[in-house]
């Protein structure tokens, strides 16, 4: 059996794709929130980091309507810090 290994600027090439698929549930939201890096988590809420920001940003929420709607509300609060959620109700 021959193993393949990856390595240069292939395998870089390939992190930095996987990196801007947009997940299937967050696809209809995508374009309003450009910035925004959104991920599912292993129990099941949703999640999404505002790219480029110091502190960094980090919404919680149930489901991806509630995540945007999060987005929303922290982008309009200007909350910079780490997290606004119905889960974790205030910007800490």
């Amino acid at each position: 059996m021959e193993r393949e290994t990856a390595s240069g600027p292939g395998t870089a090439d390939a992190t930095d794709a996987a990196r801007e698929t947009v997940p299937k549930w967050w696809a209809s939201y995508a374009r309003e929130f450009p910035r925004w890096y959104v991920w599912r988590g292993v129990a099941g809420h949703y999640y999404g980091r505002a790219r480029g920001m110091s502190p960094p940003v980090v919404i919680r929420a149930l489901n991806a309507r509630e995540l945007r709607d999060e987005i929303i509300h922290a982008e309009l609060s200007g909350c910079s810090v780490s997290s606004r959620s119905r889960l974790n109700d205030h910007c800490a």
